[in-house]
C-alpha cells in the first residue's frame, strides 16, 4: 500500500540562528597557520598523551590534539586569528594561554600536579570511576554489579560519583532514583518503585557511603596510561550547539576540574548525528524544544540552522534517529513531544533542505527512535513492536512484527536497528536481551537471545534470584542483573556481520548474518566501558562510543585489537556514533555529546601524516 506524503516547505518552518557568523574564524580563506608546542610536567618530564584544545576568540568550534611520546603536539592547518589554548591531563592542573596565529605559532605548557585528591577524583570521566568501585568480595561485586547497571541507565557514572555524600544522602538519592523514568521525569513518591534499586536499597546505601562517603573510601583509583599511538594522532573538532534563547550553560566541559555537569534545565541537545556529503552536521534533538525538530552545523563555521515541524502549543515535533542514504538524503523519526501520538518518517535534502513527512498506513504500528539505510534503497526504522522498511522509490512501507512483544517479564521494548548488506533488517530488544531479524522474502520474523553475563549470574544470592523470577523492567532501561542490554547496532556494509553494542555486559557481539552464529567480544576492561551505537567502516573496523565515559572505541576484527579515543570533553555523555567515507577525504567519526551539547568530529591521523607535519614545522 503506497502512503500519503506531504512536503513542508523550508522556508516555512526554519528558524534560523546564526551565531556571529562573520566573527568565527579571521582570515577564515587563508587557513595555513600552524600551531605547535611542548607540554611538560613541572619536575621537567615530558609528557605524552596530553590533551591540547584551540579555539578561536568569538567562536563556537574548538579543535584538539593529543601530545606525541616526546611531549609535542602539532595541530592541523588553522586560520591565523587569536585563539584560547589549553592543555589538560588527569590528576594535574588545566594550563591556560593564548597565541595568536600567524603562519607558525609555538605555545608550549607547564604542568603542576593536583595535591589534593578530591580535586583530580572530580575530573574523573565515568570508566575510572566505575573501574575504581569495589568489587573483590563476592558482597561488593553484587553491588558493584548493581551500580553498574541500574546507576548509569540515564546519566555517566561519572555525575553522581563525583561527589560524597553520607549514608542519608545516599539513601535520597535512590529514593527518588528509584521513581524516575528512563526519559529523567520524576514520577512522584506514589510511583510503583524500580524494583531492583528498591530491593537492594539497604545495600547500596552502604556500599556507596563506603565507596563515596565522608571516612576512609574502598575506592581504588589506578588510572589508564594517557593515549598513545594511533589514539594519540587523532584531531578532534567539537561544535557548540548553543541553548534556545541565548541561554548559556554554567559549564559546557572543557574544563575538565569543574567535573561533570548536570544536564538539567534544558541543557541536554543533540542525540544523534549525520554528517552529509559537503561536510554539515545534522542533527536531531530528542528534548523537547520551542525551535529545534532537527538542526544544520556548518562544518566550516559552526553557524546552526533549526529546521522546526510544529508540534502544539508552540513546541517543535520530537525525534530521536538520524540516518543517511546512499545517495546523501537524510531520513529521521518524528513523534510528538506532547502526546507522544504515532510517529512518522522524515527525509530532508541537504541541498533544496526540503522536507517530506511520509505516516504509516493503519493498522501498522507508528515509527519509533532509530534508523538504517539498506543499500537496495530503503530505509528501515524502528515500532515499538518491530521495525518498518520504506521503499523510497514506491514511497511504501512493510511491517516486521517481533516475535516477543510481552511476555512475563513485560513490554520487550524496541530500541536498536541495522540494516545488513543482503537488505534484511535486525532490531534489539534491550530490556530481555532479545535479537529479532527479519526474512524479507517471506515476510516473517525470527528471534534469539544473547548469553547472560556468566559471572553475575553465579553470584546472585537466592534471594535476588527469587526477586529476578517475577521482575518486570520499568522500562527497557532498567535491566536484569546479568543482562547484556543489546542496545543499539551497526551493520559492515561490505561483509557479513552485524555488530550490537551491549551496554550493560560491556561486550561487543559479533553475529553472523547467514547463520546468526554470534560471538561476545569484550571490552577493554567491559566493566567500566558501556559500548552504544555502532557504525562499520569499509575496512570492517568497528566503531563505538561508550556512553558512560568520555572516549570512543574501534575494535579490528582481523587483529582483535581495540582502540580507545579520549573526547576532550568532560561528561558527553554520547548516545550515537556515525561515519562518513568519501573518496579522496579521510574517514571521518561523528559523535554527538548529548550531556554537554555539543556534536565532535574525530578525524584519524596517520603516522605518515603527522610526520609530514613535523617536517613544515622545522622548515
Amino acid at each position: 500500500m503506497k502512503t500519503k506524503a506531504h512536503s513542508v516547505a523550508a522556508s516555512l518552518i526554519v528558524l534560523v540562528i546564526v551565531y556571529g557568523t562573520n566573527g568565527f574564524f579571521p582570515n577564515a580563506a587563508h587557513a595555513d597557520s600552524l600551531l605547535t608546542g611542548t607540554v611538560t610536567s613541572a619536575a621537567g618530564e615530558k609528557m605524552g598523551g596530553v590533551t591540547v584544545s584551540a579555539k578561536a576568540e568569538g567562536s563556537t568550534v574548538t579543535t584538539s590534539v593529543f601530545t606525541d611520546e616526546t611531549g609535542n603536539y602539532y595541530f592541523p592547518p588553522l586560520p591565523n586569528g587569536q585563539y584560547r589554548v589549553w592543555a589538560q591531563a588527569l590528576t594535574y592542573q588545566r594550563a591556560d594561554g593564548s597565541a595568536e596565529l600567524k603562519k607558525k605559532t609555538r605555545r608550549d605548557f607547564v604542568l603542576q600536579p593536583i595535591k589534593n585528591q578530591e580535586d583530580w577524583i572530580r575530573q574523573l570521566p565515568g570508566d575510572e570511576f566505575l573501574a575504581a568501585l569495589p568489587g573483590d568480595t563476592p558482597e561488593d561485586y553484587r553491588m558493584k554489579t548493581q551500580v553498574r547497571k541500574n546507576c548509569t541507565g540515564c546519566h555517566s557514572a561519572s555525575y553522581p560519583l563525583q561527589h560524597r555524600f553520607d549514608a542519608d544522602g545516599w539513601n535520597k538519592i535512590l529514593d527518588l532514583m528509584k521513581h524516575v523514568n528512563v526519559l529523567g521525569v520524576y514520577q512522584g513518591s506514589e510511583h510503583k518503585a524500580t524494583p531492583n534499586i528498591e530491593f537492594h536499597q539497604k545495600e547500596l546505601v552502604a556500599y556507596l557511603t563506603h565507596a563515596r562517603g565522608p571516612g576512609e573510601t574502598s575506592m581504588k583509583f589506578n588510572l589508564r596510561p594517557r593515549p598513545t599511538g594511533e589514539a594519540a594522532r587523532a584531531v578532534i573538532k567539537e561544535y557548540d550547539f548553543p541553548m534556545e534563547h541565548g541561554h548559556v550553560a554554567s559549564m559546557d566541559g572543557s574544563d575538565w576540574s569543574l567535573g561533570t555537569g548536570s544536564s538539567m534545565n534544558h541543557v541536554a541537545g543533540p542525540h544523534d548525528a549525520q554528517m552529509d556529503f559537503n561536510g554539515n552536521l545534522w542533527i536531531t534533538h530528542a528534548h523537547t524544544s520551542l525551535e529545534t525538530t532537527i538542526a544544520r552545523i556548518d562544518g566550516k563555521t559552526g553557524a546552526v540552522k533549526h529546521f522546526k515541524l510544529d508540534d502544539q502549543k508552540g513546541i517543535a515535533v520530537g525525534t530521536h534517529g538520524i540516518t543517511r542514504d546512499e545517495n546523501g538524503a537524510l531520513w529521521f523519526n518524528t513523534r510528538s513531544n506532547v502526546q507522544r501520538s504515532r510517529g512518522g518518517l522524515a527525509k530532508i535534502d541537504p541541498k533544496t533542505e526540503k522536507i517530506t513527512i511520509y505516516v504509516p498506513p493503519e493498522p501498522m504500528s507508528g515509527t519509533a527512535g532509530t534508523l538504517d539505510a539498506d543499500l537496495n534503497g530503503n530505509v528501515w526504522v524502528t515500532a515499538p513492536d518491530g521495525a518498518l522498511r520504506f521503499n523510497i522509490k514506491d514511497e511504501k512501507f512493510t511491517e516486521f512484527k517481533s516475535v516477543t512483544y510481552k511476555n512475563k517479564h513485560g513490554t520487550a521494548t524496541v530500541y536498536g536497528l541495522a540494516a545488513d548488506r543482503t537488505g534484511n533488517g535486525w532490531w534489539l530488544l534491550m530490556a530481555q536481551d532479545l535479537i529479532d531479524y527479519s526474512d524479507i522474502k517471506s515476510g516473517k520474523s525470527s528471534e534469539f537471545k544473547l548469553p547472560a553475563e556468566k559471572t553475575v549470574m553465579e553470584n546472585l544470592t537466592p534471594e535476588q534470584m527469587k526477586m529476578y523470577e517475577t521482575f518486570q523492567p520499568p522500562d527497557f532501561n532498567t535491566p536484569f542483573a546479568w543482562a547484556q542490554a543489546p542496545r543499539r547496532m551497526g551493520a559492515d556494509k561490505n561483509g557479513d556481520y552485524v555488530y550490537v553494542g551491549n551496554s550493560f555486559g560491556g561486550t561487543l557481539a559479533k553475529i553472523n548474518i547467514h547463520t546468526k552464529e554470534t560471538a561476545l567480544i569484550p571490552l577493554p576492561n567491559p566493566e567500566a566501558h558501556q559500548p552504544y551505537q555502532i557504525g562499520v567502516d569499509k575496512e570492517h573496523n568497528v566503531w563505538t562510543n561508550l556512553w558512560s565515559t568520555d572516549k570512543i572505541a574501534k575494535y579490528n576484527p582481523s587483529s582483535g585489537e581495540w582502540t580507545l579515543f579520549e573526547l576532550p570533553t568532560r561528561g558527553t555523555e554520547s548516545r550515537h556514533i556515525s561515519l562518513l567515507e568519501r573518496n579522496g577525504q579521510p574517514l571521518r567519526v561523528i559523535i554527538p555529546y548529548e550531556r554537554a551539547r555539543k556534536v565532535a568530529v574525530l578525524t584519524p591521523r596517520s603516522d605518515a601524516e603527522l610526520k609530514a607535519l613535523k617536517t613544515q614545522v622545522s622548515r
